[in-house]
Formats: C-alpha cells, structure tokens, sequence
C-alpha cells in the first residue's frame, strides 16, 4: 500500500516521506508531535493532484480544530484580532492588514511579516518564515524557514524554499529547497475553463496549478502552464508547457539537456550553507541513488 502510494505521488515522494508531506497545513509527523488523533489534522493524499485538492478543501476546518485544541487560552500565543492568532516572538509589521472572513490566520515562532502585507485566511505562516514587503498571501501552508513575496494563493509550500519576489503562486504544491526566481508565475485555470489533468490524471478541477519538486530551481519571468509537474533538482529556463523529468535544465519542450549530479550536490550545498545547515549523508545519498536510477 506504501509503494503504490508513494508512485501515485511520483516525483515528490522521491525525496520526502508521507509523514512529512503537509496536507491541509499540516503533516502526519505535526500531527503526531502535537498529541492529536490520526486524521484530526492531516488527511493523506492518494493522487498527486490531491497534494493541492486536499489542501484547498480541508485547509480552513483544519485551522479552526487547530485554533479549539492548540491555539485558545495558549500563553504562547497572542491574539491580534479575531481569528488573528501570533506566536509571542513572531514579528509583524503595524501595518500588516488581515481578512479572516474566509478562515483563521496564524503565525507561527519568529516570523517575520515585514511592511504593507496582506494576509488572508485560512493561512498558517510557520516557524522562522520571512515574508516580503507588500507581499499577498492567502488561503496557503508556508513551511518552516520560507521566504516568501508576491502573490501567493491556495498553494503550499514545504520548509526551506525561497520565492521572495514578485510573480504568483496559484493552486501549487512546493518542495523543499525550490528557488523560485522573480516574476515567475503559473497558470491555474486553462483558457477553456474546461477541467485539468496532471500527470495523465483527469482532477475533474477547473482550478489546478502546479506540483514543483524538491531541489528544483526557475529563473526569473518562468511561466508555467496549468497543471504541469517540475521534477527533482530541475531547472527552469521559459516556458514550461510539459511536465519537466528530474535532474534537468528545461529550456523548451524539445531542448532539455541533464544536469550532472555534481552540480545537483554542490547547488544545494551551497543553498543550504546560507541558511546555516550542513547537507546530511543521508539525504546526500539519496539523492545520488535517485540520480542513478533515472
């Protein structure tokens, strides 16, 4: 049941495991950490468009079980405004507005939400995140240590990416690791307004963006058509108008050439070093056997 759970989920589960995928802003490892029943928080997707469909669909019930059973009457957090809930050594901004009609807003230990944000719920900024000036964020997860701008809606992003400029993020699930460059943004409904596949798969959604895997890289003014899935450790040079194989530089559909694994390793070495962390043996090595059974 793993293994045909985890090629349904091809490519993220390549490199994260289930428990550690978040679904609904929170994972099955959070869940457990915070002491409540299997499923009171995390529902597990069985389709890889459901990294987003789940998210969108269960992301606000999510939060108000989260605010009843974590959040009130917790000392560690402090209440902004209604359904506003900060972690006491969070930073936010005086002038940060909020709009919880659609859902609560929390910000988890030592964000930072730097000037002229808006924020809109159901959204939940966790730990170590900073968020951009002007930024406008809703109805989203960002993980631990993101740094995040621009436009972000209805996505998901695991802990350790970047996308601190401008461009939007629509409908989208991210990995970790992922840079995104400025003005990069993709498409989450298609000009027919008729429904979506991803990865073969019909979603029966008209809104569905994008799946971008760990490790993978875009330049600036990327444009990403809906629906579309970016492999592990790719990078991203126009116009994404295929789903995009791990480990490659994707210039066009008919103009891909392969990364060597060496530069995979000394990329996110050096990504990692910038935020103070040493490249584990373990992950090293997995994304080596990974590359070599491409």
């Amino acid at each position: 049941m793993e293994e045909a759970l985890n090629t349904k989920l091809y490519p993220i589960t390549l490199t994260r495991k289930i428990t550690d995928i978040h679904s609904g802003g929170f994972s099955m490892s959070e869940e457990e950490a915070l002491g409540l029943a299997k499923g009171g928080l995390f529902i597990e997707p069985r389709e890889l468009y459901e990294l987003i469909t789940i998210h969108k669909k269960s992301f606000a019930n999510n939060l108000n079980n989260y605010k009843t059973k974590i959040l009130e009457n917790n000392p560690e957090y402090k209440i902004l405004a209604p359904n506003v809930y900060i972690h006491t050594t969070a930073l936010v901004d005086a002038s940060v507005v909020f709009n919880t009609e659609k859902g609560v807003v929390v910000i988890e230990k030592d964000a930072k939400i730097l000037p002229f944000t808006y924020l809109v719920g159901p959204l939940r900024i966790d730990e170590n995140v900073t968020v951009s000036p002007h930024a406008h964020i809703s109805g989203s997860y960002i993980g631990k240590f993101c740094k995040v701008g621009g436009e972000i809606v209805n996505s998901v992003f695991e802990q350790y990416s970047n996308k601190a400029h401008t461009g939007g993020m629509y409908d989208a699930y991210i990995g970790s690791w992922v840079n995104i460059g400025g003005g990069t943004s993709n498409s989450n409904l298609k000009n027919t307004y008729g429904t979506i596949k991803m990865a073969g798969v019909e979603t029966n959604e008209q809104f569905i963006g994008c799946i971008i895997a760990d490790h993978a890289k875009t330049t600036i003014n990327v444009s990403i058509y809906t629906g579309k899935v970016i492999g592990v450790g790719a990078h991203i040079y126009s116009t994404v108008t295929t789903d995009v194989p791990n480990f490659v530089n994707y210039y066009s559909k008919d103009n891909t050439t392969v990364i060597p694994i060496e530069v995979t390793e000394k990329i996110a070495t050096r990504m990692m070093e910038r935020r103070g962390i040493k490249w584990s043996d373990e992950d090293k090595n997995l994304l080596i056997k990974l590359y070599k059974n491409e």
